[in-house]
């Protein structure tokens, strides 16, 4: 796709494909205000609370969550993309939340301990590399507090209808999409002592999973 570009993390997506351009493109397949409302729902923050968002694009997930929060709380939002954080950053002055982004794979993060209340992505894992997808997780377990939230967002085995049954043979071949086909993150999650709790699709594609941290994990 023009403007994307592959890194030894994941795509990047730059140039005619991000900032303004990818929002407006996003909307027409779905991925508006509010699917990402309803990628949140149940999740908020309170004052002095926290939340990660990994591969965070343009913010969407962000200022979903942010806008059901407390306006003390914090959220760090990571994208591999230059143009798509210059874009969240421009969209953040309409929350009055404490958010911050950065340009970073979102295997990158290396904040302490149990410093996040909620870390979470959405419509990412897919675009990053097999490895920076599991390295990711595994940091995510560690940075996590007892009892926090992981929410994982993402392409699945498609449901015979719409737009997953016009994407279905495209999902189905494609190397990118072979851990959400599976139970691979629910597999990798269990390893570092995160449990699902929900579990469901958003739409015909998009599968979303709620895991929570493991008290006997986080001692």
């Amino acid at each position: 796709m023009r403007g994307t570009m592959n890194t030894d993390k994941g795509t990047a997506f730059n140039g005619l494909v991000s900032g303004q351009s990818y929002d407006i493109f996003a909307r027409l397949v779905g991925l508006d205000a509010s699917f990402y409302a309803a990628a949140v729902k149940g999740l908020a923050l309170g004052p002095e609370m926290s939340a990660l968002d990994l591969g965070c694009g343009t913010g969407s997930l962000t200022f979903a969550l942010a806008a059901q929060s407390s306006p003390q709380c914090r959220i760090h939002g990571l994208d591999l993309a230059e143009n798509q954080i210059a874009r969240a950053q421009y969209r953040q002055k309409e929350y009055p939340n404490n958010l911050h982004f950065s340009v970073a794979s979102m295997d990158e993060a290396c904040f302490p301990d149990g410093t996040f209340n909620i870390i979470m992505t959405a419509m990412a894992l897919h675009e990053a590399n097999p490895q920076t997808r599991r390295t990711a997780i595994a940091n995510a377990a560690r940075m996590l507090a007892p009892d926090g939230i992981l929410l994982l967002v993402d392409i699945a085995r498609p449901r015979l209808r719409g737009l997953g049954l016009l994407l279905y043979p495209f999902v189905m071949t494609s190397a990118k999409h072979k851990d959400g086909l599976t139970e691979a993150y629910a597999e990798i999650c269990a390893a570092h002592g995160l449990s699902r709790r929900e579990d469901g699709y958003l739409n015909s594609l998009v599968r979303r999973q709620v895991f929570v941290k493991n008290a006997a994990s986080a001692a």
